[in-house]
């Protein structure tokens, strides 16, 4: 891999929709504020016009009149290794690909796409960070970033069951519904399994869980590489036909919901044979249709102090899945529950997503990302701080022990599920 697989790579993606949002930028510089990246540092290269230049030089030397002029004239110059090494750090380290800046643009130019973009054009030449590069190889080789093989799988998924006395039923044929976790949530907080279970055995759901669709989490997706994201999406896809179910449920984890709900159909025809949904849509549809016995106010009566919600760029700002986990805390906490500010659409990053929490050489850029959601959560006066996706958790989890901080982290599944009322 080279740099001319980079360069080949942004030529065959700059297809008529990328050229004209690139023409369409006016590199006014409004997209910054809404980095999380460029706000908490200042930085003006993490602006994310400037994170997406590599992809406009390379279509503007290419494509352009002005661009070859530029380029003979050595007014600009062709991408190096240098470049792609530099956007590397820039699109790797200090961008989720959270998309908030699209909302920003006053030209309605689909930034998190090109930003998508420049990854995939990195990928391809070989210009991927060397600790996501081995998680990408680590789910190639044992089917999960976090070297959760077939064994440790079934091993935990026994252990949850024993500790938690739960039943998860493990490759039902037939069962509506295929729930696929995440390895996070496996591997580092095994009671979401546990109340995600909880949750569907006392609504009397049809569901099971696959031996080989075991691991939601789609590196190749963080990566940029579409050979990598179809490979471990046709691995999901597959599990769930062999099954039969109908639908699929996405835990808690964003960019797996992204890469399951909305890419793999354009990737994998077959994805459209399934209902494709998140854990959060199917809380507000159990809690909304009254087939969980929850008790109500139950968080306020702990006297707990305040609670507020973080909303992840994929679930809610993307998946539109804003209103169900509102309703439930205004419902268990309704005294309790409060809004940290910007929230919904316009909420702040919590800075570990898009594989960023995987580069070890990201840590500072993140953790003073993550100083933004401390002013947010310390503004409210919050003490837990609930989310409905493990991957902010554990960013979350990771800055409170950074900064030594008095909250407690915790996910909607479980809230929901530690307010369930147990059938007499």
């Amino acid at each position: 891999m080279t740099t001319q697989d980079a360069m080949n790579t942004f030529v065959k993606d700059t297809g008529g929709w990328v050229a004209s949002q690139l023409e369409a930028c006016t590199r006014c510089g409004i997209c910054a504020d809404a980095c999380h990246f460029y706000t908490a540092t200042g930085n003006p290269e993490y602006a994310p016009v400037w994170k997406v230049e590599l992809l406009r030089r390379a279509y503007e030397q290419q494509f352009t009149f002005s661009g070859k002029i530029k380029l003979a004239l050595g007014i600009d110059k062709k991408i190096t290794d240098a470049d792609l090494n530099h956007w590397s750090d820039l699109n790797y380290q200090a961008c989720t690909v959270c998309n908030k800046c699209s909302i920003a643009c006053p030209m309605g130019i689909d930034l998190g796409s090109l930003l998508a973009g420049v990854r995939s054009g990195l990928a391809a030449g070989g210009f991927v960070p060397e600790d996501l590069a081995k998680a990408v190889q680590l789910q190639l080789d044992e089917g999960s970033p976090l070297g959760m093989t077939d064994e440790v799988w079934e091993d935990r998924l026994e252990w949850v069951e024993d500790d938690w006395e739960v039943d998860i039923p493990i490759d039902v044929e037939g069962a509506d519904t295929l729930v696929i976790f995440s390895s996070i949530e496996v591997m580092k907080f095994p009671t979401n399994i546990a109340a995600i279970a909880q949750i569907l055995n006392a609504a009397g759901e049809n569901w099971t869980v696959s031996s080989t669709a075991r691991e939601v989490v789609n590196f190749g997706f963080y990566e940029g590489s579409e050979e990598h994201t179809k490979q471990f999406l046709k691995t999901l896809l597959d599990g769930a036909k062999e099954l039969g179910v109908k639908r699929i449920v996405v835990t808690e984890c964003g960019h797996a919901y992204d890469a399951l709900r909305w890419h793999a159909a354009h990737m994998l025809p077959e994805a459209n044979n399934f209902e494709i949904t998140h854990i959060t849509g199917v809380l507000g549809e159990l809690v909304g249709a009254g087939r969980l016995n929850l008790k109500p106010g139950f968080y306020d009566e702990l006297d707990a102090g305040t609670i507020t919600f973080h909303d992840a760029c994929k679930i809610q700002r993307k998946g539109g899945h804003i209103k169900e986990p509102r309703e439930i805390l205004n419902l268990l906490a309704p005294e309790s529950f409060k809004e940290m500010t910007p929230n919904q659409e316009q909420a702040i990053c919590c800075g570990g997503g898009g594989g960023v929490i995987a580069i070890k050489d990201a840590d500072p850029i993140r953790f003073k990302s993550f100083e933004l959601k401390i002013d947010q959560v310390n503004k409210v006066g919050a003490k837990t701080v609930a989310m409905s996706c493990s991957n902010c958790r554990l960013q979350y989890v990771d800055g409170v022990g950074h900064f030594d901080l008095d909250w407690k982290v915790t996910g909607l599944s479980q809230m929901v599920a530690d307010a369930l009322i147990e059938e007499e």
